[in-house]
């Protein structure tokens, strides 16, 4: 018979490598991942017309940011007009850029995420594992549930960061 420590083992190991956070739930890990595939569904034909692009999305706690490069302003546009009405979709958040994807340093970006990462971790009063970190073009976003202290903090951690360009908060406050 397995005992109460196997048993919690058992259900909390699968949580823990999902990155599930205090104030997420399975069904809203679930709920992100479909909205990330409905939303790259709905960007597909735009993106295949406009080339060169690179183009990601990501939704946390049914928060989307989507972020990259894309040829022009009226690719923006249109992406900004294509999400609309994703169901389940808190808010949507389109950080898209007009640019060349070949001039992004993928490895300058993990570099920097690594250390706003790290860093937040260090920092007294503040739980990280609330907050993701993604880093396009030495652009930070930071998703998350947090108080509007906790989010004024990471933002201030990210942006004394070497390398970062710009810090863009894509917070839920609980508060």
């Amino acid at each position: 018979m397995l005992t109460t420590k196997l048993l919690r083992l058992l259900i909390l190991t699968p949580a823990l490598a999902l990155g599930v956070s205090a104030c997420t739930t399975f069904g809203t890990v679930a709920e992100d991942s479909s909205i990330e595939g409905r939303v790259k569904d709905r960007l597909y034909p735009i993106l295949e017309k406009n080339q060169p692009h690179a183009v990601d999305v990501v939704s946390h706690n049914l928060y989307v940011l989507i972020y990259g490069q894309v040829p022009s302003e009226d690719v923006i546009a249109q992406v900004s007009n294509t999400i609309k009405g994703v169901p389940e979709m808190k808010k949507a958040f389109n950080e898209l850029r007009v640019g060349n994807p070949e001039d992004v340093s993928t490895v300058s970006d993990v570099w920097i995420t690594t250390k706003v990462k790290s860093s937040l971790a260090a920092e007294k009063g503040l739980d990280s594992k609330r907050i993701k970190v993604i880093t396009e073009n030495k652009e930070v976003f930071l998703m998350g549930m947090v108080t509007r202290e906790e989010g004024d903090k990471a933002a201030l951690v990210a942006r004394n960061i070497s390398g970062v360009d710009r810090v863009v908060k894509i917070f839920e406050y609980i508060d």
